[in-house]
Formats: C-alpha cells, structure tokens, sequence
C-alpha cells in the first residue's frame, strides 16, 4: 500500500479549512456528499496546488471503500479456501475468522490509531488513494465503536486528539473534510472541535427534518460547551427528480427560515444513478447525469465561498 508523499511546502500563516459533514439521521446522502465533493475540490483545484484530506470517521467505513478499493475485504475464493479448525464454536470460529483476516489483510494504521495513540502518528494513518493531491485517514472494520468507548473511560482533553495531529500536517493540506457517523459520541466531539465549517445534508421530510433540529441543536450545545464558532451550511440533498410541488414547498420553506445558511446548489436522486455508483465505486461527479451536474454546480459554490479563505 503506498503512503502519501507530502509537499513540503512553505509555511504560511493560514487556517487550514476543516469542514465536518455531518448528520445525526442516517440514510440522507452524508457519505456519498464528503466523496464527491472530496474529488470535486480536488479536480478544480489541482492546478493551483491545492491538497485535500478527507477523514473517515465513521465505523462502517464507507468513504474508505470509496476510495481505497483493497480495503473491502478478501474475496469469497480466499473465504472459501479457509481451513475450518475441529471443535469450533461460535466465539472460536470468531476469532479464526478475524485474525484470518489480518493475516490476510495486513494491519492497517487508520483514524483508531491515531485517536488511541495521538501525537506523532498522523503520517503513519494517511493514505493515498488514486486520486492525486487527494489522501485519506481511513476507517477499519468497525474498531471506532471500541475507540469512542475506550476515549469515554479515558481522563484528560480527549476532545483535542485530532485537533492536535491535524496542527503535524497544517501546511501539507490546504482542506480537509471529515464524514461523520451519524451519531454524536468521542469521536464526532474530537472532529467537531477541530472543524470551523459544517454542511448538514438534508433529504425532504419529517423524520429528516427532526434530524436536522437534532443536529443543529447537538452542535449549539458543542459551541456553547467548547467555545467553538462554526460558519454551518445546510444542503438540501436527495431531492427526487421531476415536478414535486411537495418537496419544492418544502424547500422554500427551510429557506424561509434558514436564510443563506442553506446552499443555493440542490443535489437530486435517482435510484439506478445512485445503486450504479455504489456497486461500481464510481464517483457521482464525473458522471453524465443531473445528480453528476448537481454536484459539479455545488463545488463550484463551495469554491467562489473558499476563495478568500485558503
């Protein structure tokens, strides 16, 4: 696996941006947004030598597989060609099976040893991927749930972990996104606390929208708690194709109430566009559809909003 080279680049006396993409209901397009607009700024902004990170801070690990494909897992030929021990039961089969899988797989050094291990190792976790001038802090497995319980039953300022090691690397990235669980818990404090900007996708509808109060009220509480200021942006996501009067209204109304906060760019949905990227691993921005353009239109924006900022 190659690890990323870094420009050494001249030191300047900037913030570095670090936006957190996040929502606490699952299921409105959080993960499919930090990718493409991960790439996007990579792909308009390459020429002027700008570096993007993204940080995967989500167990189930989904941008990681987006990005770097060796990650999935092992084949069903490999699974197959496993040798099954005598007298195994369900806890010993378990365990075969995932040490099987390091063997395999190899250790990889990710978000969980950076959180666990802290200053000094944020080089060793960062990844490239196929794409250059953007790297990536992959998710493992599913070892962030252990991590949040293990920074839970840990004393002193576990909030900072990675806002200290992002301090290592602050003139090698010029952005840096982090896609979050849904979930508020260690993890998401630590990527929230080290973050100036917020895009909360919201997909039209009830339950989505008790989620966007949940949310918004959740991060209220970390500026107040923390003493962080946030610039936050909502983007209407997941906005079904064709005449919805419904969903228009709907739209007009959070504008009503949320002002410029909300993103002038709308990001459609079409299930065989949608379905067609997941199995190929395919990033929406490059391809020739509406919810493509919707997304080339929305880092156009962020970019006219970054220009004075990085």
């Amino acid at each position: 696996m190659k690890k990323s080279k870094f420009n050494k680049r001249k030191k300047e006396n900037r913030e570095m941006k670090v936006i957190s993409i996040i929502n606490e209901k699952g299921g409105v397009g959080k993960t499919t947004a930090s990718v493409n607009i991960s790439y996007g700024l990579v792909e308009r902004l390459m020429n002027d030598g700008k570096r993007i990170l993204l940080i995967d801070a989500d167990a189930q690990g989904n941008a990681t597989k987006f990005f770097l494909p060796e990650f999935k897992s092992i084949t069903l030929e490999e699974f197959n060609m496993l040798e099954v021990p005598e007298n195994c039961d369900i806890r010993s089969s378990t365990k075969f099976i995932k040490n099987s899988l390091i063997s395999m797989l190899g250790e990889r050094n990710d978000l969980n040893k950076l959180l666990l291990e802290g200053k000094g190792v944020i080089r060793e976790c960062i990844h490239q991927t196929q794409y250059q001038q953007l790297d990536i802090i992959p998710s493992i497995g599913t070892e962030l749930i252990a991590t949040d319980k293990l920074l839970g039953a840990s004393t002193g300022q576990r909030h900072v972990i990675l806002k200290r090691a992002l301090r290592e690397i602050r003139n090698d990235y010029d952005i840096v996104i982090i896609d979050h669980a849904p979930t508020f818990n260690n993890i998401t404090v630590n990527g929230l606390f080290c973050s100036n900007e917020i895009i909360i996708p919201l997909k039209p509808g009830g339950f989505e929208l008790k989620g966007l109060i949940d949310t918004l009220e959740e991060l209220f509480d970390i500026e107040d708690d923390y003493e962080c200021e946030y610039k936050i942006r909502i983007l209407m996501n997941m906005i079904p194709r064709g005449v919805r009067p419904a969903y228009i209204s709907f739209i007009n109304k959070i504008r009503e109430f949320y002002g410029d906060t909300i993103l002038q760019t709308t990001v459609g949905y079409q299930d065989a566009v949608a379905s067609r990227s997941t199995m190929s691993g395919k990033l929406l921005y490059n391809s020739k559809t509406g919810v493509g353009e919707d997304y080339r239109n929305l880092v156009d924006e962020l970019i006219k909003e970054f220009d004075n900022e990085i």
